[in-house]
């Protein structure tokens, strides 16, 4: 006896034993070869494809003679059968080989964060986990993760994009610095500023202008300045003494402590923007994935760490 509950579904589809019956039948042209490819009986064949005759209420099989034929419904229904149970087998395999298929990750980060945070400090998730294969690619705006064969990004915003989970990772506080030779000698640091070129980014114009509005400095000319489009191009720029540039301070950490930049003020200001670590809800699983996540979050946690011990 069936018994269906209240609200569930009824699915039109019959046990997935008679249609390997069913193809193994087709294929012999013969219920006794079927029933001895399947370690069956014969009768029990007969019953498989029985069953599924009255699920669709057509015939499969006719006998011409002492001939199996398949009928035109039959035929179609073959066609179709062997697909799905082809696409079945192929997810088990799939499915079977997944703790193999998660030993590498691919990872999508800005192309600072990549370069001057994510790649120095890599090896020591490559020491914990050698089996990994990791595949780094740079990416500046948001995508869709479908089709994409991107695990997880590093990504910059007010929140995580849509359709993905994420994980927020560290917030941007920004300082000015120069380099040394553009500041020696000078005593008045916040008079001299005012005469000092700023080096501007494209995806933060107005990052000088609330800097100065929040820390008090004046500036003439705040919107003006040689112009890039990457932190990594800017922090360049401030070594070759372009400018005063100003920066997250977990960028730059190794700069300052051997004095190739010289921060003007203390004076930290937080933007509106934060870093998370974006991945697919379907992906949230992924035992790599989530060894990734964590090393990555222990690394936040010791970079502010040091910024603590530092002022920060």
């Amino acid at each position: 006896m069936t018994v269906h509950l209240p609200g569930t579904r009824e699915y039109l589809s019959p046990p997935l034993s008679a249609l390997h019956a069913f193809v193994a039948a087709a294929q012999y042209m013969s219920f006794s070869r079927a029933a001895e490819e399947l370690g069956v009986t014969q009768s029990g064949v007969s019953r498989a494809i029985r069953s599924i005759e009255d699920v669709v209420g057509s015939p499969l099989f006719v006998r011409t003679g002492r001939t199996l034929v398949l009928t035109e419904p039959g035929q179609r229904y073959l066609e179709r059968v062997r697909r799905v149970l082809a696409d079945l087998e192929a997810a088990t395999v799939e499915l079977a080989n997944y703790r193999g298929a998660v030993s590498s990750l691919a990872i999508a980060t800005l192309p600072t964060f990549g370069s001057r945070f994510l790649v120095p400090r890599l090896g020591s998730f490559m020491q914990r986990h050698p089996d990994v294969q990791l595949n780094v690619h740079s990416r500046i705006e948001p995508f869709s993760f479908d089709g994409s064969g991107i695990d997880c990004a590093v990504h910059y915003g007010v929140d995580a994009w849509s359709g993905a989970m994420g994980d927020h990772l560290i917030d941007e506080v920004l300082v000015p610095v120069a380099a040394p030779q553009l500041i020696d000698g000078i005593a008045d640091l916040r008079q001299a500023f005012q005469s000092l070129p700023l080096i501007q980014h494209s995806h933060r114009p107005t990052a000088w202008r609330e800097w100065l509005r929040e820390s008090g400095w004046t500036h003439p000319q705040p919107d003006l300045g040689v112009c890039f489009e990457q932190y990594n191009m800017g922090i360049r720029a401030a070594l070759a003494g372009l400018g005063v540039a100003l920066m997250p301070e977990f960028f730059i950490r190794q700069e300052i402590d051997e004095r190739l930049l010289v921060k003007l003020s203390e004076f930290r200001s937080q933007s509106r923007w934060s870093y998370f670590l974006v991945y697919p809800q379907a992906k949230r699983n992924n035992p790599v994935l989530q060894q990734f996540r964590l090393w990555l979050r222990g690394q936040v946690r010791s970079v502010l760490r040091t910024e603590t011990m530092h002022g920060a």
